[in-house]
């Protein structure tokens, strides 16, 4: 069965926002809904190694690419209300449990009010957009250790 066959025409000419478009499993969403037929947008911050799968595939000149921090409300807000998106995902994490245990408050403005930042844009879209969003294991594992050492 193949993905055509799944989703029929639902992405083709469709704008299709992702946040974390150059992390593995941004790159291949983006590849993914480009060979569905969607107009992709992507916001994220630069590939976080080299190569990347985002370099090998392609996407920068295969898609509308925005370097960008999820963090940063006033940019994100004016990139999605001028992409007018019909499907947002949003992926863009902090998503290294060693990391979040030594960085604990970026971790937490990075995938809390970084989804904040999204919700609070699409609210202010005007206009029906289906949305997905994403988390990894370490929301919890973090929660937990800052509750034990509280």
């Amino acid at each position: 069965m193949t993905h055509r066959y799944v989703f029929g025409d639902l992405y083709k000419n469709k704008c299709a926002f992702v946040t974390g478009h150059t992390g593995f499993k941004g790159a291949w969403l983006a590849h993914w809904l480009l060979g569905l037929g969607a107009r992709v947008q992507g916001f994220s911050l630069p590939p976080s190694t080299s190569p990347s799968l985002f370099e090998q595939l392609g996407l920068a000149g295969r898609l509308h690419h925005e370097i960008g921090d999820v963090r940063e409300a006033a940019v994100l807000h004016r990139v999605i209300q001028q992409a007018q998106p019909d499907f947002v995902f949003h992926l863009a994490a902090q998503a290294l449990v060693r990391r979040s245990y030594a960085e604990p408050v970026e971790t937490y403005a990075t995938n809390v009010m970084g989804t904040v930042h999204v919700l609070e844009s699409l609210r202010d879209l005007g206009k029906p957009c289906a949305a997905v969003f994403t988390t990894a294991d370490n929301c919890s594992r973090l929660w937990t250790t800052c509750r034990v050492k509280s």
